[in-house]
């Protein structure tokens, strides 16, 4: 029995230390610093593209529809001004034309995964923080179709994918909502190295010139 008691004293005291511990550690964080979550979603607009590749080399413009961006973040806010965060998501739209192909339901999209760093700017006396910023790392690009080809005769269908260089650049106003919480409307352009999207059985080539996006979003941020 004593040594129950014993055992239970400790635990408490390790836990009590743990707490105090994390207590103060968050005390000497600068103010509003910590970590943070962010997701946002908006239309994304493609620029013109171009097919570079379909069997060997072409060269014919690419037109999109209008199509989606989402994205989801996790980081670390260092202060009120400074933020890293890791994100991916998706941006994508289909194909609406390629003169002289038959493109069926045809979509280009990308699955982003890219470290941020975000600098803001909260305006005195006021819940508004415009900011700024720029990511770098990859996307996972595919080409999904039912079919695409010149003829009806010479056509690819089925998703292919490959992985490329991505970058982008964004600017916004946050709107403070509560202490811990902010809704924002950015303007977001990613772009990424040119995908070649092999397919099996004769390892056949389709490449295009990498996305172009203006994405406008509207997202949500959280501080913990």
């Amino acid at each position: 029995m004593k040594c129950r008691y014993t055992t239970s004293v400790a635990v408490l005291l390790l836990g009590w230390g743990i707490v105090s511990a994390q207590a103060q550690y968050y005390s000497e964080l600068p103010p509003d610093a910590g970590p943070i979550f962010r997701m946002g979603f908006g239309p994304s607009f493609f620029q013109d593209g171009q097919l570079t590749q379909y069997g060997g080399s072409v060269s014919s413009p690419v037109d999109f529809q209008t199509g989606v961006a989402f994205d989801a973040a996790f980081g670390w806010a260092f202060n009120r001004y400074v933020a890293l965060d890791f994100e991916s998501g998706y941006i994508g739209a289909e194909i609406n034309n390629v003169p002289g192909y038959i493109s069926d339901n045809s979509h280009l999209y990308n699955v982003p995964f890219l470290a941020n760093v975000t600098l803001s700017c909260p305006i005195p006396h006021t819940n508004l923080i415009p900011y700024v910023g720029a990511g770098v790392g990859g996307a996972d690009a595919v080409f999904d179709t039912d079919q695409f080809g010149p003829s009806p005769a010479n056509f690819v269908t089925g998703a292919e994918s490959d992985v490329v260089f991505a970058g982008q650049a964004f600017a916004g106003l946050r709107f403070q909502l509560a202490r811990n919480f902010s809704l924002d409307l950015g303007y977001k352009f990613f772009a990424t190295d040119d995908p070649t999207f092999t397919y099996p059985p004769d390892n056949f080539n389709v490449g295009f010139k990498g996305a172009r996006t203006h994405s406008v979003l509207l997202a949500l941020r959280f501080n913990f």
